[in-house]
């Protein structure tokens, strides 16, 4: 016997709710749960939290340049920022380390002594087989214009951390670490034009 039409349209709305909530809970049974971006190997009673911290890259640009662009080898490549670290790891009795280490993951200069504007910014990259590390970049920033790399600095590391400072002749220092002497300068070679890393003190 048919149903009739007044029937079919009072079941239609049960139906489509029945639909709706089937296909929601499939999607949420597939759907992987989000990894943090920031996880901590090891306890932080005994080892600081940047030495034990695995960052786990979830974007695929920085900045707007695709990861894949930056280096060929790359799927995913996430710029590092306070809001994507918790607060207790970054503040310490109500004070921001960072801030009071004069270090930040992203430094806004004239690295290279020309007119133009430029930021450097420091992040976590994996290669699409797999292993992860940490970057450095130095972006020109052209007006009205998407940024261009000027200079890249990739190692593959298991300890990704990395924040950025300037010295007292404004130049540009790459920390691996808050608390210790783990650093690098950088510099601009006017003959050679292009960027270089300062030889180590204590390796001449």
């Amino acid at each position: 016997m048919p149903i009739p039409s007044v029937a079919r349209r009072s079941l239609d709305p049960i139906a489509r709710s029945v639909l709706a909530a089937g296909a929601l809970m499939l999607m949420l049974a597939q759907a992987p749960a989000q990894q943090a971006f920031v996880t901590l190997n090891g306890d932080l009673k005994k080892e600081a939290w940047w030495v034990i911290a695995e960052f786990h890259p979830f974007t695929a640009e920085v900045r707007g340049i695709p990861a894949n662009q930056i280096r060929k080898s790359w799927c995913k490549a996430t710029e590092f920022r306070k809001d994507l670290i918790p607060k207790e790891l970054l503040f310490e009795n109500g004070g921001d380390v960072m801030k009071v280490a004069d270090m930040s993951f992203a430094v806004e200069g004239r690295f290279d002594g020309s007119a133009s504007k430029q930021i450097a910014v420091v992040g976590v990259f994996q290669e699409c087989a797999g292993p992860k590390g940490r970057f450095m970049l130095i972006l020109d920033q052209p007006d009205g214009e998407q940024p261009k790399v000027r200079f890249v600095d990739a190692v593959r590391t298991n300890r990704q951390f990395a924040a950025l400072s300037t010295d007292k002749r404004g130049k540009l220092v790459l920390w691996g670490c808050m608390e210790c002497d783990g650093y690098s300068v950088l510099k601009w070679d006017r003959k050679k034009s292009r960027f270089g890393w300062e030889p180590d003190p204590l390796e001449q």
